[in-house]
């Protein structure tokens, strides 16, 4: 495994003196990898994992960079098939259509496509462009699909090399943000790629809802960074963007959509800043207090009963999850996902099982680490006779 702690900062590439250490949690495996057999998930390779916060633009970072080509050579995330985030996508391509229906024959660039799940819902009069490096997004163009695939990272290179510069009205990036390495570099492309007057959109979990929220679970190495709406500005701002608006959504327990837009000249950043410190203390008093939640006891004196505990959602919320409470064994986690059925998650070598195990080895207690779409999994699973806990409230 490729990994080294980073020398600057992700998004205004500040040294990494400018940093300081908010937050260490245990050493855990990659969230994102689901081991074949139990024996590769008991040797699964632990990494270190630290969270820092840029003193200039307010970034919150992990220190420890994995590469991307760890990352998503393999990767285990299909968007198409979390229901709740179809939803989310199918809200967000009318939002797009809505915004731009005057406009004919529209350009329209997405960075991390994934499946396509957002880009196969938008009007086929567009001209669509994906970018995604991962395995996941070439197998979905395997079949026909209504845009072109780029199976790499975005890059300044990619936009030379394709000539795509200033031939862009519009840009967007769901989720994505968290992944990439260099953010920096990909905001350089994104302005080269666009017009003037063309918009970038984003959507990144918000920070202040992970920090508001405790949530802990959030913190692992394929989410290299963390955004507040400040520390775009900080970091688009001197690019030649401006702010155009902010829309929240409940999107993964609390996220930013936000616009900018291509300027002719560079701007000034003028965001005023947050007070992030005391919330990341109280984040850090969470996690050190892990063991003592409701939730938790309740499955620690089930599991001392003797009956069986259960999980729900095996992404990579879970994966820290159980790996940051590994004294706590939880007998299988069930996930509707094809691509981590039957596999195990690192480290505890807990098994990946579909929804009908819920029947067929009934739990006392099911903990719902996807907590974000607890609602929609307890409607789905009416069979389920234990009790329902959550490991993290939305915001």
């Amino acid at each position: 495994m490729t990994c080294a702690p980073i020398t600057q900062c992700r998004g205004c590439h500040a040294p990494v003196e400018k940093c300081e250490v908010v937050l260490t949690m245990d050493p855990m495996p990659l969230a994102g990898v689901f081991s074949p057999t139990e024996a590769a998930a008991l040797a699964a390779p632990l990494v270190p994992l630290t969270w820092l916060l840029c003193s200039e633009c307010e970034l919150v970072q992990v220190a420890e960079n994995v590469s991307d080509t760890t990352l998503f050579s393999h990767y285990n995330y299909a968007s198409s098939t979390v229901s709740g985030l179809v939803q989310h996508f199918v809200g967000y391509a009318e939002f797009l259509k809505t915004r731009y229906s005057g406009i004919e024959a529209l350009t329209f660039l997405e960075i991390g496509c994934n499946d396509g799940v957002l880009l196969q819902r938008l009007p086929r009069n567009w001209k669509l462009v994906g970018v995604d490096p991962s395995d996941v997004a070439l197998r979905a163009t395997l079949s026909p699909v209504p845009y072109m695939l780029h199976n790499q990272p975005f890059t300044q290179g990619l936009v030379l090399d394709q000539r795509l510069e200033g031939k862009i009205d519009v840009i967007s990036g769901s989720n994505c943000l968290a992944h990439i390495s260099d953010l920096r570099n990909v905001f350089e492309a994104v302005s080269l790629a666009l017009r003037i007057g063309g918009e970038f959109w984003l959507e990144v979990h918000d920070l202040r809802s992970l920090l508001r929220g405790f949530q802990w679970d959030t913190i692992y190495h394929e989410h290299k960074a963390e955004w507040s709406e400040q520390s775009l500005q900080h970091c688009l701002g001197p690019l030649g963007f401006s702010h155009v608006q902010t829309f929240r959504t409940s999107m993964h327990g609390g996220a930013l959509r936000i616009c900018f837009r291509k300027e002719p000249q560079a701007g000034i950043c003028v965001a005023q800043p947050v007070v992030l410190r005391p919330l990341l203390r109280r984040l850090q008093g969470a996690y050190q207090a892990r063991y003592e939640t409701p939730a938790v006891r309740a499955l620690i004196e089930t599991k001392r009963r003797g009956d069986c505990i259960a999980a729900y959602g095996a992404a990579g919320r879970a994966n820290v999850y159980l790996n940051q409470l590994h004294e706590l064994r939880f007998d299988y986690i069930v996930d509707e996902a094809p691509l981590r059925l039957n596999k195990f998650i690192p480290r505890v070598a807990t098994p990946i099982v579909p929804p009908s195990r819920l029947v067929e080895q009934p739990a006392k207690d099911c903990l719902i680490t996807a907590w974000n779409y607890r609602e929609d999994i307890i409607r789905k699973n009416p069979a389920h006779s234990g009790t329902w806990l959550t490991a993290f409230e939305e915001d």
